[in-house]
């Protein structure tokens, strides 16, 4: 067992621990975006959470959007949360899902509350209070077993499945090998390397799981004339030949520990250990989905670079690519390209990363934290 500094986070009512300590403003649809926006913009310490659509949405995508949205509130990086609605049954909807941590929550609805100016000012007052009390937390003893840690790649190139992937896989044992849960996701990111996922499952039933969530995507994309075997642009540019060769890298970030369970977008484990999430793909939609699954810290690997973390989550970036953590330098956290260059092993970097992961938990800003490169996107229905 590796020897572990001591953490300290934020313990709160159910039991979990945040490395961060935010009061959220959680927009219920784009109709009151600008109002939470607005009431954010007036309290410092507030984060914003607001994304396209929300209001009228059904079926899957309803319950997704309602779902990631009280998700990312009931994240234990956030000590408290105000609903914002257009009228008070979505705002309560989110409010009493979040309740049920046991952490102060509120809800306000434009129409009842007088329309868009009287909710700024009576939403303000509230974050005021809430983040009055929630400055006066203090972080305390914590430890590996407390956090759930999302893995996440993006701008693949050549060098991911060689440097930053491996890289992120050994630090995902490490932390498992300690007790900590890793999600692993991106269900298009896996075609064409399923089985090696299966092969190490902890169970036949978890292995038949996620050979089903190919299954599944591969069938939505034939339904709607969509090709997923293609790469994009910028990763056949960075140097990959097919979509197996993505996977096969992709994967990797994963590590070797046994996949555990299957979860959906958004939902958050119930085990320890490596745990594949059912989510989109596309880097925003991502990292908002494995927030939205109680992940309090991001590890995002990169080849040709994206600057994009997720607002509750600090995002680690790291990559292997020579050229982007040059280039790129503002965007990357940690430079793992001495694998690519010969200077360094894949443990040895990997030990370079896992410090500064241990530097976030405690406290230590991400350079996209400190400079706003952060969003949220939730994901609609097709299977991307």
């Amino acid at each position: 067992m590796r020897r572990v500094p001591p953490l300290w986070g934020f313990h709160r009512p159910d039991g979990s621990v945040g490395v961060r300590n935010y009061v959220a403003i959680v927009a219920t649809a784009d109709a009151v975006n600008p109002v939470a926006r607005r009431i954010a913009s007036l309290v410092k310490g507030t984060v914003p959470i607001y994304t396209a659509f929300g209001r009228g949405m059904k079926g899957e995508d309803g319950q997704r959007h309602v779902r990631t949205r009280a998700g990312l509130a009931k994240n234990p990086n956030v000590a408290a949360a105000l609903v914002v609605g257009l009228e008070p049954k979505s705002a309560q909807e989110i409010a009493n899902l979040v309740a049920a941590t046991g952490k102060p929550v509120e809800w306000i609805a434009v129409e009842t509350i007088g329309g868009s100016h009287n909710a700024t000012t009576e939403g303000a007052r509230i974050a005021l209070q809430m983040v009055i009390t929630a400055s006066r937390i203090q972080r305390e003893p914590s430890a590996i077993s407390d956090l759930v840690v999302g893995v996440e790649c993006g701008g693949s190139d050549g060098t991911s499945g060689i440097a930053s992937n491996p890289a992120t896989g050994q630090v995902a044992d490490w932390l498992v090998e300690a007790g900590g849960t890793v999600i692993l996701s991106e269900r298009t990111e896996i075609i064409g390397g399923e089985e090696i996922l299966a092969s190490n499952a902890a169970s036949a039933t978890v292995a038949e799981e996620i050979r089903a969530v190919v299954t599944r995507t591969q069938e939505h994309a034939r339904q709607h004339g969509i090709e997923l075997t293609n790469l994009v642009a910028d990763n056949i540019e960075g140097g990959l030949s097919t979509q197996e060769e993505k996977a096969l890298g992709a994967i990797l970030k994963g590590g070797t520990t046994p996949l555990q369970e299957i979860v959906g977008s958004a939902e958050q484990p119930s085990k320890k250990g490596l745990v594949f999430m059912d989510a989109h793909s596309p880097g925003t939609e991502n990292i908002t989905a494995l927030a939205g699954g109680g992940a309090q810290i991001i590890i995002f690997s990169t080849g040709l670079g994206n600057p994009i973390a997720c607002p509750i989550a600090p995002t680690i970036k790291v990559s292997g690519n020579p050229n982007t953590v040059v280039e790129l330098s503002d965007n990357i956290d940690v430079d793992v390209s001495a694998i690519i260059k010969g200077e360094k092993s894949i443990a040895q970097s990997a030990e370079v990363l896992y410090a500064e992961f241990l530097q976030v938990a405690n406290g230590g800003m991400t350079r996209s934290e400190v400079l706003g490169d952060e969003e949220v996107a939730i994901s609609g229905y097709c299977h991307s």
